[in-house]
């Protein structure tokens, strides 16, 4: 048995789970496992099975409005545990409970993490800056004061 699953996160499967064993065929047809009774759904969309007994694939089965994984239109791929399925506004996320999902550590999602130290070096360095322009236009007393102090 797999311990794969699919979590319904928005559409019509929103809040369901699906888990599967050797393979899982969603479209609209009622002989498929996933069920989608919406606009361009074909009757039998797109199938999930094991490959080599761990290894999932995604395959489109020739539908007119494709199936996206990730974000990206898809004919056959790999999936891992993370990836996000979309067939019309139905959308599920393939889970592994206890595994964290391969694509969070690639080194490709590593390396395009944003350094924010500069901009906040920057951004605290001009507020600092306009803080004392300000206090010395209103406070011109202060600056003697400062000096005073040297």
């Amino acid at each position: 048995m797999s311990i794969y699953k699919l979590k319904g996160t928005s559409g019509s499967v929103i809040n369901q789970s699906f888990p599967f064993g050797e393979s899982i065929v969603l479209g609209s047809s009622a002989d498929c496992d996933i069920q989608l009774a919406e606009a361009g759904v074909a009757p039998r969309h797109a199938e999930i099975c094991f490959l080599d007994g761990k290894s999932l694939q995604l395959r489109d089965l020739g539908s007119e409005s494709g199936t996206l994984l990730n974000g990206e239109p898809v004919s056959e791929t790999l999936l891992g545990s993370g990836d996000e399925i979309r067939i019309g506004t139905c959308r599920w996320m393939l889970q592994a409970p206890g595994l964290r999902p391969e694509r969070v550590l690639t080194s490709d999602v590593v390396s395009k993490t944003v350094r924010r130290w500069p901009r906040v070096l920057i951004w605290t360095s001009l507020a600092g800056t306009a803080a004392a322009v300000a206090i010395l236009k209103w406070k011109p007393e202060w600056l003697e004061y400062l000096r005073s102090l040297l």
